[in-house]
């Protein structure tokens, strides 16, 4: 397998990082959600100290997408990751790549000294639990609760 990189999104780079997140919502029928998107994507340029996307990059090649986001827990001991949203494209999955992407995670985390990696999933998506579970997270006794505003 070729070498799996995480490299930065960049403000020119926008509209194909929202084609991608298109994709992961028609993949997981969150339909609902892709009304926020294009507020979502200027969001992230406004706010890069608190979130950053990232291409998922095989080669040379673009496979999917990761934005990461930084948040402080007393209760985890400091810095937490949130794996915001992690996508690889079809064809590209079941061939190690997620691994691959996991690791660069940890190690970007590590860097940046956070304490915790945190992650959800929809209840109905079992192959996304099975990859979290299989790279050593553990799921949490806590119900998530939220509100718009």
């Amino acid at each position: 397998m070729q070498t799996v990189k995480l490299i930065r999104v960049y403000s020119t780079e926008m509209d194909t990082l929202k084609e991608y997140i298109e994709a992961l919502y028609k993949h997981d029928e969150d339909f609902e959600a892709m009304i926020h998107i294009e507020e979502g994507v200027k969001s992230l340029l406004r706010n890069e100290s608190l979130a950053t996307p990232y291409f998922i990059k095989m080669g040379e090649e673009r496979v999917g997408y990761v934005i990461l986001t930084r948040y402080h827990s007393v209760e985890k001991g400091g810095l937490t990751i949130y794996i915001d949203e992690l996508y690889v494209e079809d064809r590209y999955r079941k061939k190690g790549i997620g691994g691959k992407v996991m690791e660069e995670i940890m190690q970007l985390a590590r860097t940046l000294g956070a304490k915790t990696l945190w992650a959800q999933t929809e209840t109905y998506n079992k192959a996304a639990q099975s990859f979290f579970k299989g790279h050593g997270f553990r799921q949490n006794p806590y119900l998530n609760f939220e509100r718009p505003l």
